[in-house]
């Protein structure tokens, strides 16, 4: 007979799980990126996985680190990590017997016209009730002390608990790639920050070296106008674009600010604490030679929102399970055992003991279109959450290939703008020398002065353009996110 306890665990385990079992959704993408051909500056390496290293920065390097680690909205995804691990150790105790323990006391005045007992005049009475065997004493005032501990197991005979867990699970990975696409998504909007700062503040010596060539300019046309060489004209229209190029700079330095301001909240600081650090100017990090961006089918093994939309459906599909099996009778065992007395000196006795056990079926016979509504709607949640994960690669390709185009386009724009900045500075350079030679006078070569501020000015949008689609582009690719958040904490 020993044997038969060990075959009906054996059979409990062993027994099946009912709705679908999950598999994968299949994509055919193509290995090459449609704009692969626009510059020979993007290859199909694998990607650097801690991009922002291409800019040669300490201190950029810094910020993401800090923020990696102090970042409020990343540390509330990791808390709905742990939360949904939590979650998942909830939906897994039904494997186990729930065993509880209840220790009371109670003490109790009964009816004197009572319908179970038949009180006499004083205590001690006995029961004249026909139909019982024996006399009943029954006080009108009792006491009942009870210790008792009551089990009841649920077997999961046909999976419907372990569907639950499978669905916990994927919630689970659901749950981490948000943290990782949170992440990213951090990582991308501070180097924005960043290089948005350092290009502002080379605007700013820009717009200022502009405004000290116009003061010049201006003085040089006061003087001529005192001498009778101008007329007004050409005084007021001197001042009127000095006041305008002034004008710049207040909103300017309100966007450095604001960035150092973003900055400092995401690595989880005050606005003001990098005030000091971030006002001393640094020149625009180099945009990097050659940008290695992987198979164009790596991206979806790769971009956390693609690989959280594949752990929502495999939750989903769990889910149906979970309502198929609602269909099919539960089986649950229970028993109770522990010491009940009316006297407190005698609950510890022998004679104290009590216990019960027992089993239960329980089968759905008539729910009123309950349980087929449940699984329909379960049916048609997976059927979304299967065109949500669809759509989402594809606005991931069109990201990523849109992305690419546009850095590879800002990479030729630049280099077009770099050409006419040389250019300037040689007209510069042989404006001076013709200066020197007095051939020219001393407006002409301000004037062309002013055109090589412009042209560096034009440049300059024209790299922190590009810089930023370069960090648009790594966020695009799904890069920066392997942290490692799969252990438990």
């Amino acid at each position: 007979m020993k044997k038969y306890p060990c075959l009906i665990v054996a059979f409990f385990f062993s027994s099946c799980m009912v709705g679908p079992n999950y598999k994968p959704p299949e994509n055919n993408v193509a290995d090459t990126w449609s704009s692969n051909d626009v510059s020979n500056t993007i290859s199909t390496n694998p990607i650097t996985t801690k991009w922002w290293e291409v800019f040669e920065d300490p201190l950029l390097d810094k910020y993401i680190a800090l923020a990696t680690e102090n970042n409020n909205d990343v540390l509330t995804a990791i808390s709905r990590i742990l939360q949904a691990r939590a979650l998942r150790k909830v939906e897994a105790s039904s494997f186990f017997p729930q065993i509880n323990a209840d220790v009371n006391a109670t003490r109790t005045y009964f009816s004197k016209n009572g319908p179970i007992f038949d009180i006499g005049l004083g205590d001690g009475a006995v029961s004249d009730t026909p139909g019982l065997p024996f006399a009943l004493q029954a006080p009108q005032t009792q006491n009942l002390y009870n210790i008792l501990f009551d089990a009841s197991w649920e077997i999961d005979l046909f999976g419907k608990t372990r569907r639950k867990v499978e669905a916990a699970n994927a919630l689970i990975g659901s749950a981490i790639e948000e943290t990782n696409d949170t992440l990213i998504s951090v990582m991308a909007e501070l180097a924005r920050n960043y290089m948005e700062l350092r290009g502002y503040q080379e605007k700013a010596r820009l717009i200022e070296e502009n405004i000290s060539l116009l003061e010049q300019k201006s003085c040089l046309v006061r003087k001529q106008f005192e001498a009778g060489y101008t007329n007004r004209l050409d005084d007021e229209d001197i001042l009127a674009t000095l006041a305008t190029e002034r004008a710049l700079l207040p909103d300017i330095q309100a966007k450095i600010y604001k960035n150092i301001y973003t900055i400092s909240i995401l690595i989880g600081e005050v606005p003001e604490s990098l005030v000091d650090e971030l006002l001393i100017s640094k020149p625009l990090p180099k945009i990097p030679e050659e940008i290695a961006v992987g198979l164009r089918s790596d991206l979806l093994r790769r971009r956390p929102d693609i690989r959280k939309s594949e752990r929502d459906l495999a939750a989903a599909t769990a889910n149906i399970g979970v309502a198929v099996a609602s269909f099919f009778p539960t089986f649950t065992l229970f028993g109770a055992a522990g010491l009940q007395s009316l006297m407190l000196k005698n609950l510890f006795s022998l004679g104290s003991r009590t216990w019960a056990f027992g089993g239960d079926i329980n089968m759905p016979i008539f729910q009123g279109g309950k349980l087929i509504g449940n699984l329909q709607a379960k049916k048609a949640e997976t059927a979304a959450v299967a065109h949500t994960y669809q759509q989402t690669v594809l606005q991931a390709l069109e990201e990523t290939e849109s992305i690419i185009v546009s850095y590879t386009q800002d990479l030729e724009t630049a280099k077009e703008k770099k050409q006419a900045t040389d250019r300037y500075q040689k007209l510069v350079f042989l404006s001076r020398e013709r200066n020197a030679k007095g051939l020219t006078n001393r407006l002409d070569l301000i004037d062309t002065k002013r055109k090589l501020n412009e042209a560096e000015q034009s440049y300059l949008d024209t790299n922190i353009t590009t810089l930023v689609d370069l960090i648009t582009l790594y966020k695009a690719l799904g890069g920066g996110w392997e942290v490692d958040f799969s252990s438990e904490s």
